[in-house]
């Protein structure tokens, strides 16, 4: 009997990632690959908010239906449908955010997930502001869950290319948390923001400020000395060095008992896909884009005991996956830590072929850009998002 690798919902409600991870499955027989099993009747989750909007239930009730409808469509692929349930209930519930600020908030970072798979960079840059907005209306005192929003708003506009923006709100979140007397986030903003400035100057003061901070033993945060080993065993890697890496990927497994982290990924380059009419300018009608409609894969694999990945296989498709090659062969080639034992570790993701939608010059109209690019989705059991707790980083 094929042994089942079931799949949970992976919540589009939860944060972004700090680092790469994966959780320890159960033994497993080489001979029994998993297959995925998702079990979802979408009309059984419309139907439940359906029935709790008629009896006009409360707020944190009417979120919770729609998480579970938006994520059970975000699963088997409908989009579209789950960014208009989602919108919908933003309308219903936008003026209860001081009364549920949370659930509220949670609204918004669906929203904004979604919006960026869709190529909605706008809607998702409005929404990922909202969600602090929101805190903020309801949670009037700064706590873990602005903390969480800050970053969250960092790594968007470092997705959209604003570094200036990522760099100016992980200081001010620095600042913050340092005041709230909270070091292992402020800590953690450091860490993003020395990782801002080597994407700038790989050989600049950050780099000088990383290998002091992981070689300190002493009273230094813990989050700062160990991410700042994790940052340079990525650097290292990326540049050739993977003995060194290998050695601060080991000191790093020694803390982390039972958990992967994601330490080297090697960069991909989808084909361009700008194509000009042959001895035309480069005009709206001449520009021709790619079909990002409904593309995406769910890609599966084992990370092996030793760290590197195995049986990468594409589990379901969307569309054509031709897009997807050199997405794959880089995932082949990545590193995680060592695990504690000879077990290996699942993971299930999700990546969406899409582009942003523009305003061609000279016109209104909105059209894709001919810029592809892949956005990203953990559907793996017990995923690990960051979030910022009460007294300490998850």
């Amino acid at each position: 009997m094929r042994r089942v690798m079931p799949l949970l919902l992976g919540s589009i409600f939860a944060c972004s990632p700090a680092f790469g991870s994966a959780q320890q499955p159960g033994a497993r027989s080489e001979a029994e690959p998993p297959i995925v099993v998702t079990g979802v009747r979408i009309q059984d989750f419309r139907d439940r908010l359906a029935q709790c909007l008629a009896r006009a239930c409360p707020p944190d009730q009417d979120i919770a239906a729609t998480a579970a409808l938006a994520e059970a469509l975000l699963v088997t692929g409908e989009l579209d449908e789950a960014k208009r349930v989602t919108g919908a209930s933003i309308d219903r519930n936008r003026r209860h955010a001081t009364s549920y600020p949370e659930p509220v908030s949670g609204l918004y970072r669906a929203d904004a997930r979604l919006a960026r798979h869709l190529g909605r960079d706008r809607q998702a840059r409005r929404s990922t502001w909202e969600i602090l907005r929101t805190l903020e209306a309801g949670i009037p005192t700064e706590d873990h869950r602005h903390f969480t929003a800050r970053f969250e708003i960092a790594d968007m506009q470092l997705a959209l290319g604003d570094l200036n923006g990522a760099r100016n709100m992980l200081d001010d979140l620095r600042r913050r948390a340092a005041r709230a007397g909270r070091p292992d986030v402020a800590a953690l903003a450091e860490l993003r923001g020395l990782w801002l400035a080597l994407i700038e100057d790989r050989q600049g003061p950050a780099r000088a400020r990383l290998i002091e901070y992981s070689r300190r033993g002493d009273s230094l945060s813990p989050v700062l000395r160990i991410g700042a080993r994790m940052m340079l065993a990525k650097l290292y890697r990326d540049e050739g060095n993977a003995a060194r890496s290998d050695e601060l990927v080991n000191e790093v497994a020694r803390t982390f008992t039972g958990q992967r982290r994601l330490v080297f990924a090697p960069p991909f380059s989808l084909v361009q896909r700008e194509i000009y009419e042959p001895g035309s300018t480069a005009s709206i009608t001449s520009r021709l884009t790619d079909n990002f409609e409904d593309r995406w894969i769910d890609v599966g694999f084992w990370i092996q005991p030793n760290g590197r990945v195995g049986e990468l296989e594409i589990v379901r498709e969307s569309g054509s996956s031709t897009w997807a090659a050199p997405l794959l062969a880089a995932m082949r080639e990545r590193v995680y830590t060592a695990s504690s034992d000879d077990e290996p570790t699942y993971r299930l993701e999700r990546y969406t072929y899409t582009a942003a939608w523009e305003e061609q010059t000279g016109s209104r109209i909105l059209r894709r850009s001919p810029r592809a690019r892949v956005e990203y989705f953990d559907l793996t059991r017990d995923a690990e998002p960051l979030i910022i707790a009460e007294t300490g980083i998850n």
